[in-house]
């Protein structure tokens, strides 16, 4: 059996041309230090602004909080130094006599505190890894490389999200941090770092790589592929490539009953490919190679009955020539894979417009499009039509690589623009297909890589914005390239996917502005309309049913109430501007009511004393010095007359938070009082924190993959955003519940794009079977 070689060249070659481990260590170290060093600079003052915010609705409640935030503030400069030293010795480690012992600790009791702040560590590292899975397997493939010649257990790496999070425990030793405060700062710091991970795993995978620590790609298996032994059923083959236990959470998800293509530790888009373990055996890879011969001839199985179902020949045949008599199939010679892939070559740089229209209908319009372009091409070769067809091997890439590409439509809204640079890719594809079949059963081949990045690049993109429009330029770079280079070297894909990757990773930097920039303002709106509310609610307090004059009314539900607004936006509840524009509005219906009984030096002497107030009140109106003093004049003349004519006030009603926004998602939703919520799912649902995804069915039937950005204290609401930072939903949970119940809304991060679109076309497979 054929073993696997490095992508870099021969085991050999490769070591010949490593950096030498201590010099790769000392910049890596500081690669970390760089990124990460500085994380916790920016960890308290987030934090104090969330008590703060949190004193303004419940004072009291968190000053034991307040005041250990104060004493960490105090020590911040040497709480920063300690973490980046703490950092640095996790790298030095592996280059000490006892660097083999990195990673144990001593057994010893510990404190509540202590526990919980390990737990909490352990959650963190937890959501990480699961959000960071597709930049984190390859540079930790070929950091376990590196550690590996330095003679080193890799059972904890520096850079593991478990490392990096216990790094909060050491800084935080010895310092009394409530366990309120714990959880805000264990929260931030998750936040800090989701910030820079990618960015960081990208640069270690780019450097390892650059220094020869490479990863290992399975051969191509050759064909043609003998089929499973009958006695292995699909649930028997799903168990052997189920993911491990220690693959990240969440991520890999749940495969149709005998799916063949999924990963068995996760998947590595967004990273650097990789292949089985760099330190996989002769044995281990035999193993690796013999079930991909066995997914393989599953999948391919599959594909005949399904072929059989849909009543397709068993030889597809060229167009018969005018006059001409066609053989039987029988008698006909299927294509070489070498003619075929001649074709394909001589195709791929021509229009594939029509690829892109039948992306765009989908119902197998790819298969049929691309069955008569190869045909087509095939008689331009010169390649007799009376004596040559296709084969069932060549068709099978053909039905695959067609139904892999209608799935990726299928299941990700792209317009017009990614659907032209998808089509533009069939033909390199159904030529790698054709030359190296374990692309659609081997999760970290690199072509998978491009079409998922590209798939993020294009996905409800249509470059509307100057980022998008150079995001969608660089894409179609990409394409070109591999249209442009690609023969049989898989690194062409490699190299494309690194490329769009790198701004893939800088947009990302620029949706999580746009994310904080969507909570900030849905917070603002929130917090508005919760400070009319309150004004409302104070307006029809003050005046009740009392009868009061034009102008006093006037004043009251125009001037007061909007001051009421702004004293409570600006200086909070307990502040003594607000304070005093409640007494303000008090005294003013207190006066109206003594003008009423012509009780005149009274009404003198308290205007006098509200004259402060009255101005104040005024002022954040807008009006000017002159403007204010008619204001004033109106009210002093109506409270001079006891018999002007005065009537009740009816206070404006304010629409209450959850009925501000039409979401038009949630049309579906609309009636919630006529529909009974399952109390699972709004568990479920109120479980979601602050960067959980979902994945969203639009009115469409198009999958989205949507984020958590931003939960309203104030009700509780969830902000949520697409992959560019959009808002899509504003929602309570009862509503994304209701969504829940009727299929539209499933919790978890989405498969990446190519795993998602195999389990399609498994399940398609398997329903005509």
């Amino acid at each position: 059996m054929t073993l696997p070689l490095d992508k870099f060249g021969s085991g050999a070659s490769v070591h010949a041309s490593r950096q030498a481990p201590t010099f790769l260590v000392e910049s890596l170290k500081r690669t970390a230090l760089d990124q990460l060093g500085g994380i916790t600079r920016g960890l308290l003052r987030p934090i104090e602004l969330a008590l703060h915010e949190i004193e303004l609705e419940a004072p009291g409640t968190r000053r034991a909080d307040q005041e250990a935030l104060g004493m960490l503030k105090q020590r911040e400069a040497a709480l920063v130094m300690r973490y980046r030293q703490l950092l640095a010795d996790s790298f030095d480690q592996l280059l000490t006599p006892s660097a083999s012992e990195y990673g144990r600790t001593a057994l010893s009791l510990l404190s509540e505190e202590e526990l919980g702040q390990h737990l909490d560590a352990q959650r963190i590292a937890a959501t990480l890894r699961a959000r960071h899975a597709r930049s984190l397997l390859g540079a930790e493939a070929r950091f376990s490389t590196l550690v590996r010649s330095l003679g080193v257990s890799d059972t904890k790496q520096p850079i593991d999200p478990e490392t990096l999070s216990e790094l909060l425990v050491k800084m935080l030793q010895g310092q009394a941090v409530p366990d309120g405060l714990r959880e805000l700062l264990f929260k931030q710091y998750q936040v800090e770092l989701s910030h820079v991970l990618d960015a960081f795993y990208t640069q270690v995978d780019t450097q390892l790589g650059a220094a020869g620590y490479g990863l290992f790609v399975a051969a191509p298996v050759s064909r043609p592929v003998a089929a499973p032994a009958p006695a292995a059923p699909a649930e028997a083959m799903w168990e052997q490539v189920a993911p491990r236990a220690d693959a990240p959470a969440g991520y890999t998800g749940a495969a149709p009953a005998g799916y063949p293509g999924a990963a068995p530790s996760g998947y590595a888009g967004g990273g650097a490919p990789a292949g089985p373990a760099s330190g996989a055996g002769p044995a281990q890879l035999g193993v690796a190679s013999e079930q991909l011969v066995r997914e393989l001839g599953l999948l391919r199985e599959q594909l005949h009955h399904w072929r059989q179902q849909a009543g397709m020949a068993t030889h597809a045949t060229l167009p018969r020539t005018a006059g001409m008599d066609a053989l039987p199939n029988a008698q006909r010679r299927p294509l070489r894979t070498d003619e075929l892939r001649s074709v394909a070559s001589l195709l791929q740089g021509e229009d594939t417009s029509q690829f892109a229209e039948a992306l765009a209908h989908g119902g197998g319009r790819l298969q049929a499009a691309l069955r008569e372009e190869m045909l087509e091409g095939a008689r331009k070769l010169g390649l007799d039509p009376q004596y040559t067809s296709l084969s069932p091997e060549e068709q099978d890439a053909i039905d695959l690589i067609g139904l892999l590409f209608e799935a990726i439509c299928d299941v990700h809204r792209l317009w017009e623009e990614g659907r032209g640079l998808l089509g533009r890719l069939v033909l390199p594809y159904l030529k790698l297909a054709l030359h190296d079949d374990s692309l659609f059963v081997q999760p970290l081949h690199p072509a998978r890589r491009l079409l998922d990045v590209l798939t993020e690049a294009c996905e409800s993109n249509r470059g509307a914005s100057p980022h998008d429009r150079e995001l969608l330029d660089k894409a179609q770079q990409a394409v070109e390239r591999v249209i442009a280079e690609y023969q049989e070297d898989l690194s062409v894909f490699e190299l494309a996917a690194s490329e769009l990757n790198e701004l893939v990773v800088q947009q990302r930097r620029r949706i999580e502005l746009a994310e904080r920039r969507a909570a900030e303002a849905a917070f603002g709106r929130e917090r508005l309309m919760q400070a009319r509310q309150d004004a409302a609610e104070a307006l029809a307090q003050c005046v009740r049913d009392y009868k009061l004059t034009a102008p006093v009314r006037q004043f009251m539900s125009e001037h007061w109430q909007h001051h009421v607004v702004q004293t409570l936006l600006r200086d909070g509840v307990d502040s003594a501007r607000h304070i005093g524009a409640m007494n303000l509005g008090q005294a003013l219906v207190e006066i109206d009511i003594a003008a009423g009984s012509a009780q005149g030096a009274v009404i003198a002497d308290r205007l006098l004393l509200l004259m402060p107030l009255l101005r104040d009140c005024l002022a954040s109106s807008g009006l000017d010095a002159s403007a204010a003093d008619e204001a004033i004049a109106r009210l002093v003349r109506a409270l001079a007359w006891p018999d002007v004519p005065r009537s009740v006030v009816t206070p404006v009603p304010v629409p209450a938070l959850e009925t501000v926004e039409a979401e038009p998602a949630l049309r579906l939703i609309d009636n919630t009082s006529q529909r009974q919520v399952n109390q699972d799912a709004l568990s479920a649902m109120r479980r979601l924190s602050l960067g959980d995804w979902v994945r969203l069915i639009d009115d469409e039937g198009f999958e989205r993959a949507l984020k958590v950005a931003w939960i309203s204290p104030l009700t509780s609401r969830f902000l949520i955003v697409n992959r560019r930072g959009v808002r899509e939903l504003v929602a309570t949970a009862e509503q994304l519940a209701l969504l829940a119940q009727a299929g539209r809304l499933i919790v978890g991060l989405p498969d990446a794009p190519f795993e998602g679109a195999m389990k399609q076309v498994w399940k398609h497979l398997q329903r005509a079977a």
